[in-house]
């Protein structure tokens, strides 16, 4: 053979062994970007179902990196803004924000894989803002201007989907669905998001609005498990149900659907409905131990109702004795002779924040009522010097003290606290009036307080 010829057949053999060789399997997803205006920020996340992963940031707040994930959906936050992502193994997304216009100007710029898909996404996110607006102004419209909004955004958002021509026909058909779940949710919770955004407690949604929710496929498990939207859709079905008083049927219907997974995943949207002060919370408590097998959950809900059971309107209130700002131990003994008003919050919790103005402004106007204003803040030892600075710098009044051990002390133990801002109302013997009361934002707080006026 030709020095020629066996040079061809070296190269022939060289060839299809390489083409017989397996590809290479990419399991990652490639992610880059930029956070212009990043102050205080010094990383991104993303986060998804048993996923959670930091990149840092460089100092021109650039950042790169590869993620191992599986198909789905994700969010990346960046310092306290987030924002919806799809991510699969082959996507090379790369995406640009100024922090301070975070949602106005997310934009993916790249032309790889999974672009278009994220697009739809971002664009999806601020057409919904516009179209919904707020809470407030979404539930507080009547019945016919309310369908007529989530019939435009329906509209709106199917067409967004049509026009953003993704070719994954999988991820659109998944999100059309989506996008279905959403539209019913609101209907769902209509009628109890109206009560508040109206303050009128004893309006009722028409039948009509049952209709929508009619047909609802109750048992689609691949939807559980990776829609966040269906997931969403099925606990304001039920959790509707329950705030009505149909709790029984409720969990009924709960227990008869088939798929485990999906039965086991909706019980921690309800236990947290088991509070003090829940006409319902017996019969919440009842029907999550009827469907879960985890004895634990089982365990831990049991002791939590027993303590509920005391802490009925008349009962003796459970005592507390703890520091207050001055170093001095203020006792309930100490303020017999007074309506207390509790509230039980932390530095470290929002919504306990948000609650200041009209608690100090509740204070203002109730200056010369029997009422004694008495806040007890939960954080860890460690922060003490932290809620003594904030106390001065808020200009806190009432009694301000501080518990002996956080989530474990008795006070907070006694009252099955679990999520604060948490408000309690007891009487001048020491007698709960109300072991969940109204928030200082509520109106309902005042008409509570002119009550226990009038009986002064």
């Amino acid at each position: 053979m030709s020095v020629k010829l066996k040079i061809l057949s070296i190269i022939t053999i060289v060839l299809f062994t390489i083409s017989c060789q397996p590809t290479a399997q990419i399991d990652y997803a490639l992610i880059s970007g930029k956070v212009t205006n990043a102050k205080g920020i010094s990383y991104v996340t993303v986060k998804g179902d048993d996923f959670s992963y930091d990149i840092d940031l460089n100092s021109d707040g650039t950042f790169s990196d590869t993620l191992r994930i599986q198909r789905g959906y994700y969010h990346f936050f960046s310092g306290r803004e987030r924002t919806g992502l799809f991510l699969d193994q082959g996507y090379d997304l790369n995406l640009e924000i100024d922090q301070p216009q975070f949602d106005e100007t997310l934009t993916f710029t790249s032309d790889g894989k999974g672009t278009k898909i994220n697009n739809y996404l971002a664009n999806k996110a601020r057409l919904d803002e516009k179209l919904t607006v707020d809470f407030q102004t979404l539930f507080s419209k009547e019945e016919t201007p309310f369908i007529e909004t989530l019939s435009d955004w329906k509209s709106k958002m199917s067409e967004l989907l049509k026009s953003a021509e993704i070719n994954d026909t999988q991820f659109a058909k998944v999100e059309s669905r989506s996008v279905t779940y959403e539209y019913l949710t609101q209907f769902a919770n209509y009628e109890y998001y109206h009560q508040y955004a109206t303050k009128n407690s004893s309006y009722k949604a028409p039948e009509e609005f049952k209709q929508y929710l009619a047909d609802i496929d109750l048992n689609n498990e691949e939807d559980f498990n990776s829609l966040g939207s269906y997931k969403s859709l099925l606990q304001s079905y039920f959790g509707a149900m329950i705030e009505r008083g149909e709790v029984k049927e409720a969990f009924a219907a709960i227990k008869g659907i088939e798929s485990s997974v999906i039965k086991m995943g909706l019980v921690p949207d309800y236990i947290y409905k088991v509070q003090p002060g829940n006409e319902h919370a017996e019969a919440i408590y009842q029907g999550i131990i009827s469907i879960t097998s985890d004895s634990a959950t089982v365990a831990s809900l049991t002791e939590k109702i027993e303590k509920i059971r005391k802490l009925q309107t008349g009962m003796s209130s459970a005592p507390f004795a703890y520091q207050n700002i001055d170093g001095e131990t203020v006792s309930l003994a100490d303020l017999k002779g007074k309506y207390i008003y509790v509230d039980v919050w932390a530095t470290w919790c929002g919504p306990c924040l948000r609650e200041i103005p009209a608690l100090k402004q509740l204070e203002t106007d109730y200056h010369e009522a029997p009422v004694e204003f008495v806040s007890i803040s939960i954080d860890a030892i460690k922060d003490f010097q932290k809620w003594q600075e904030m106390v001065a710098e808020k200009e806190l009044k009432g009694v301000q003290l501080f518990a002996d051990n956080s989530w474990q002390s008795d006070f907070v133990k006694a009252y099955a606290i679990d999520g604060i801002p948490r408000f309690i109302v007891i009487d001048p013997e020491g007698k709960i009036i109300d072991p969940n009361a109204p928030r200082p934002s509520d109106p309902e707080i005042r008409v509570l307080f002119e009550g226990l006026e009038a009986q002064s």
